[in-house]
């Protein structure tokens, strides 16, 4: 029996059974086992015999086992056949009402499409855009149940079988980091996707160059605060500027229903812009218009309001009375200051979070917001990166300078979507009220759904909340707003991969036509998941760590292979004169590196400072930034062969409050390690249990074989752990 791929993975619920043997299996890799009962019901259709029960579905040539979702699915699609079916009625019956992704549904709608019609993936199950679904099964086939119809041949069965639980992995894992073939997903029932493409100019630099931009980021901001819509960030549309255009395939891309595109022309003080609307899916015109006006600030944001208005005219969309107060709203009417926020919009667009905090970047919003102190998006970019810029709360200059234009930002644009998204960002990043964070949030993208770094913070907070099924389901459309941004796949991957829902990860990096370092790992960490054979995995890692300059590249799988030397010297670490206490992640994996190779000598003379600088900033800093010091300080007690006091700070660690469900998150393997260099068994194997309960890098398929467990590998409490892994295929 084959089993098809999951659409939805659940998190393990008692993180105490890893270290018992309990006699039953359950899937470490983050499923659910298929509910059984008295009476099978059994359907037949075309070639096929599906038992809703067992969610065994009878081919030609064997039969494949549905995960229980995507055998509800088919139940239910089998008993409305012919009807329009929504995606709300589809969550309230097949999901029970669980607030779910709108991936989720359409990956479940897809495996079985993969599964029954791979030839023609409308033929059964029928996408109605932006309303939901229609079925359309055949009657059964003359004679045994499990004949194929003549159309399908014996090889065609075969190939959706292979194709629908590996998605071509084997060819994809050989040539790790390389671009498979991109997979379209099916268009989701809501509001149309739209994608603004560069508008074009004459010259690539000048005025018109400059303005081509401005229309570019601005009509993408207007349009993103409008509830009918949803609008695919500029860094995934930005690397379509002056390419060859064929529409089709950009929509394809970018999974758009619509694109709009364009140009401008500046002649002397007159200025024209010429805008289209186009269906992505037919490459027909739906509307265009060219706009000549006065050379002035006010007509450029006027035009993008008509243009705005115009398009949501021709798809039908309703604008409510606060988009058309949205729209109406000039931003600034100061050249330079709209010059000054659109060069720190560049940097940040094309150089990612890293720039947030930098000196240039809080010049360039520092200069238009006192060129203009009422240019609203200006001041809540401004507030929103201080308060990043501060997030360990060493600056409290900064914290004061957010205050400051928080409130100026209150008496400008009150209750604006800009206000709400720079409030929000304080209340985070500065006053980590985490429950407050998300309302206002919430608030914010009501008034800006498309807003793609609102939605980023949201998923931040989620993740600090604990509530990682939001976090998913928030990475998931993130990713959908941002396609072609390989940091919103990456995103997405390690979300899947804390969270356990590893099925889901393998089909998402596969699928991804994109090229990163997690990308092409994700894929390495598939292959071993089945192969087990950690030398070819980490010579696909050295390949990855080649092409992409990553920290610490490839420290974990020398590790995992007993080749100290060469973790050591990947390490980004300074002369060994000058360690730091072990207070940072390359710090500490030296620290757990020198324990390894049995040799302390490197260590003696520097646990005694390393202890007092680490006691010294416990004291100093907030409750918050403690437990990283507790581990660290459990490593140098492990160094110091005090496993009791190694037991306490981990106890420390556990226990520390408030709660940081995100450090718990990328933290919970290094304290399972630390108890597993203490030689305490049980402890190490209920902390590799609660690990994979709960959201973590605990791996079932990798983290009991690294070598800091070596010693308690053979006790009875660890080899029951192992047992239950082994049982459930983890």
């Amino acid at each position: 029996m084959i089993a098809a791929p999951r659409c939805a993975d659940s998190l393990l619920t008692d993180a105490v059974a890893a270290s018992k043997q309990t006699g039953q299996g359950s899937d470490w890799a983050g499923g659910q086992q298929v509910a059984r009962s008295a009476g099978a019901v059994s359907r037949q259709f075309g070639g096929w015999k599906f038992n809703a029960d067992t969610g065994d579905l009878h081919g030609a040539d064997g039969v494949v086992r549905l995960e229980p979702k995507v055998a509800a699915l088919l139940s239910y699609l089998l008993d409305h056949q012919h009807q329009l079916i929504s995606r709300d009625e589809l969550i309230a019956t097949v999901w029970d009402g669980r607030s779910v992704s709108d991936d989720a549904i359409t990956r479940c709608v897809s495996i079985l499409r993969q599964l029954l019609s791979p030839d023609d993936k409308q033929g059964y199950i029928e996408t109605v855009v932006r309303k939901g679904y229609i079925a359309h099964f055949p009657p059964p086939a003359e004679g045994e149940a499990s004949q194929s119809p003549p159309v399908r041949k014996r090889f065609l069965w075969l190939a959706a079988v292979a194709s629908a639980v590996v998605f071509a992995l084997v060819l994809l894992f050989d040539s790790p980091g390389g671009a498979p073939v991109e997979l379209r997903q099916d268009r989701l029932p809501g509001p149309p996707l739209v994608a603004v493409l560069p508008f074009a100019t004459a010259s690539d630099s000048g005025e018109s160059a400059f303005l081509a931009d401005g229309m570019f980021e601005d009509l993408l901001t207007q349009l993103s605060k409008l509830q009918a819509l949803r609008v695919i960030s500029s860094t995934s549309t930005r690397e379509y500027r002056n390419v060859a255009r064929n529409l089709r395939q950009i929509g394809a891309e970018l999974g758009a229903d619509f694109i709009i595109e364009g140009n401008v022309q500046i002649a002397g003080e007159r200025l024209r812009i010429n805008a289209q609307l186009i269906d992505a899916r037919s490459d027909e015109h739906v509307w265009a218009q060219r706009y000549d006006r006065d050379l002035t600030l006010a007509n450029v944001f006027d035009i993008q309001s008509e243009i705005a208005s115009a398009i949501a005219g021709e798809m039908k969309a309703t604008l409510t009375r606060a988009d058309q107060l949205q729209l109406a709203l000039i931003p600034t009417d100061n050249m330079a200051a709209y010059r000054a926020y659109h060069r720190a919009i560049h940097m940040r667009d094309t150089i990612g979070y890293s720039v947030l905090g930098t000196p240039q970047y809080i010049e360039a919003l520092e200069e238009a917001v006192a060129l203009d102190p009422t240019f609203s998006r200006a001041l809540a970019e401004l507030a929103s990166t201080l308060a990043f810029a501060n997030f360990q709360g060493k600056q409290p200059e900064l914290t004061r300078r957010a205050e400051q234009v928080l409130e100026q930002l209150q008496r400008v644009a009150p209750g604006s979507a800009d206000h709400l998204i720079g409030q929000a960002a304080y209340v985070y990043y500065t006053l980590r009220d985490f429950d407050r964070a998300h309302d206002i949030l919430s608030q914010a993208l009501q008034l800006s759904p498309s807003n793609i770094w609102a939605l980023q913070m949201k998923s931040w907070v989620e993740r600090r909340q604990g509530d990682f099924d939001a976090y998913v389901s928030t990475r998931y459309e993130t990713r959908r707003l941002d396609p072609r941004d390989p940091e919103r796949t990456d995103e997405l991957l390690l979300a899947l991969l804390v969270t356990h829902r590893y099925r889901e990860a393998w089909t998402e990096s596969t699928a991804s036509g994109l090229q990163s370092f997690r990308i092409g790992h994700t894929r390495l960490l598939q292959r071993y998941s089945r192969d087990r054979d950690m030398g070819r995995f980490q010579a696909g890692v050295d390949q990855l760590c080649q092409r992409y300059r990553e920290a610490d590249c490839g420290w974990n799988e020398y590790v995992a292979n007993r080749d100290y030397a060469r973790a050591l010297a990947v390490l980004s670490l300074p002369d060994e004169a000058d360690l730091p206490a072990p207070d940072s992640g390359s710090a500490r994996r030296w620290l757990y590196t020198v324990w390894l190779t049995g040799d302390s000598t490197a260590l003696t003379h520097r646990l005694p400072d390393w202890k007092q600088q680490l006691a010294t900033s416990l004291e100093t800093v907030k409750p918050y930034h403690r437990s990283p010091l507790y581990l660290s300080l459990a490593l140098i007690a492990i160094a110091e062969r005090d496993a009791a006091a190694a037991r306490q700070w981990i106890q420390r660690w556990e226990h520390n409050t408030p709660v940081d469900r995100a450090e718990r998150m990328n933290r919970r393997h290094d304290a399972c390690r630390v108890l597993g260099m203490a030689a305490d068994a049980a402890a190490a194997a209920q902390c590799i249990g609660v690990g994979l309960a709960e959201a973590s890098l605990v791996m079932p398929f990798m983290e009991p074989w690294l070598p800091f467990y070596d010693s308690v590998r053979q006790s009875p409490e660890f080899a029951a752990l192992l047992a239950q892994l082994e049982s459930s295929g983890s």
